[in-house]
């Protein structure tokens, strides 16, 4: 099954060792998100290291090992799906476009834990409770 993560997903796997960061790591899946996703990554860097406890040699091998298991994809493989997921999106929480875009480009799923993706009914979005009852 091919899924869009979002970027809590990726943050989730970064703070604490958890289904999640099994999940990330099984290749049971396969994972795409937008290629800016590790540079906001990069920006929140100081706060997920104080929240991962992780010092930094090893914050940076996990994020290199996470970077392995997920395509990135440049814009121009979803640029023409932005305008309709922004227009689903607007008045929901417009800046989560590119996931959206992203699934609808790739004919896929979104893997996020936050629930302003369920009020959109053009892709199925999985929580990481669902992933974990598809695989037992």
């Amino acid at each position: 099954m091919k899924l869009v993560l979002d970027s809590n997903i990726i943050f989730s796997a970064l703070i604490k060792k958890s289904k999640t960061r099994d999940i990330i790591l099984s290749d049971l899946f396969e994972l795409y998100a937008p290629e800016y996703i590790f540079n906001e990554i990069i920006k929140h860097k100081e706060l997920l290291l104080r929240k991962s406890k992780l010092d930094q040699g090893d914050f940076d091998g996990l994020l290199l090992l996470l970077q392995k298991h997920i395509h990135l994809v440049t814009k121009e493989k979803y640029d023409k799906k932005m305008a309709i997921a922004e227009d689903i999106l607007r008045n929901i929480d417009i800046t989560d476009s590119p996931f959206l875009a992203l699934a609808l480009a790739f004919n896929c799923s979104i893997w996020s834990n936050d629930g302003h993706f369920q009020q959109q009914n053009k892709v199925v979005v999985y929580t990481t409770k669902d992933l974990m009852k598809n695989i037992s």
